[in-house]
């Protein structure tokens, strides 16, 4: 039987993330942002070949075509349809994300904006804001790497870039222009322990009593060191490393128990979801748009709140966050296995035209 234990851990990771995006509950946003980011950057490397070692050509190809190529293609597509997405609401001078509003581009707003995703893949559209990730995995995964050949794989690279995170967050500093600092930095520090977590064939996700200590010891961290990889400072990077990798273990875990599920309609669905999380990072956004379409039709709301974002929050926090979450997974999922089926079908009919 197929091991699908890392997409159902991605699936997981994943939808935790729309559901942070979506307003949940304070204390469970809380507790879900101690892990679920930096699963991803884990599991990464957790799946790194070592025969990239002796093939860089071929890992930064690897890098660029599956993380910079689609980071590009679709920060430029949300950029050219910024000024449609304006007239119909989406933005507004009124209304944005923690009080960032928005306008219509001139062309030199556009050509600002290329020039910044294409050079330092920053400044992409509020309706893809979860691309941060991508510019950290990006980098990350080259900071990893060099980490890896110069000291040939040790685990000295995981304490070095873990020191360089500290120092490089308690010096608030970044390389000028490409704004790369500690998240970068850390981002490599999850994919060398990933790496090693491998190598050396740690199990401590199958211990179920180990897994209970460290749920326990994750919901202590979002009360007293509550932070994530987008807040975080000295004083909380410590606390949240050693929290973080005992969340997205409990979570590894979980993914761990389902794969061994054989007929399982959650198992196939996270699965799916976890093979496609680039779908659901994309387009969650722009889905969720729909549930606070649907709230200012049933509640008489001005048009332009459509642009508040991620979510219309006073009517999430009554509960409309589970239809914000719902949504958010459901239409890119529906979208993407649709789009394959038509996709599939269209070559067999091709394929059948072929041969007769």
């Amino acid at each position: 039987m197929r091991d699908n234990s890392i997409s159902i851990a991605k699936g997981i990771a994943i939808i935790l993330m729309v559901l942070g995006h979506a307003d949940c509950p304070d204390f469970i946003n809380k507790y879900l942002s101690m892990m679920r980011m930096p699963l991803f950057f884990f599991m990464s490397g957790y799946c790194f070949k070592i025969k990239y070692l002796d093939d860089e050509r071929g890992y930064l190809k690897k890098r660029v075509t599956g993380i910079y190529w689609p980071y590009l293609k679709w920060s430029l597509f949300f950029l050219l349809i910024h000024n449609v997405c304006f007239r119909l609401n989406i933005y507004s001078d009124e209304y944005g994300f923690i009080g960032h509003t928005s306008s219509l581009y001139t062309f030199s707003d556009f050509l600002n904006h290329a020039i910044s995703i294409v050079t330092k893949m920053k400044d992409h559209e509020q309706l893809v804001g979860g691309f941060w990730f991508l510019k950290s995995l990006f980098v990350g995964s080259v900071i990893f790497f060099a980490t890896m050949k110069l000291l040939k794989g040790s685990k000295v690279g995981m304490v070095f870039l873990l020191l360089l995170s500290l120092l490089l967050v308690y010096m608030n500093w970044k390389i000028p222009y490409f704004q790369v600092g500690h998240r970068e930095c850390l981002a490599a520090f999850y994919l060398y322990c990933g790496h090693l977590y491998k190598r050396y064939k740690l199990n401590w996700h199958h211990h179920t009593w180990l897994n209970i200590v460290f749920v326990v010891i994750v919901g202590i961290g979002s009360v007293y060191w509550s932070a994530s990889m987008l807040r975080l400072t000295f004083a909380k990077m410590l606390p949240y490393v050693v929290t973080s990798i005992m969340g997205l273990l409990v979570i590894f875990n979980i993914g761990q128990h389902l794969s061994q599920c054989e007929h399982s309609k959650i198992k196939q669905f996270l699965v799916y979801v976890g093979n496609y999380t680039f779908n659901v990072l994309t387009w969650h956004f722009l889905s969720m748009k729909l549930v606070s379409f649907m709230l200012i039709a049933i509640y008489g709301l001005p048009m332009k709140r459509l642009s508040e974002f991620p979510v219309i929050e006073e009517y999430a926090r009554q509960g409309w966050w589970i239809a914000y979450l719902v949504v958010g997974v459901a239409v890119p999922v529906i979208w993407t296995y649709y789009y394959h089926l038509f996709k599939d079908r269209l070559m067999n009919c091709s394929a059948n035209k072929s041969l007769s």
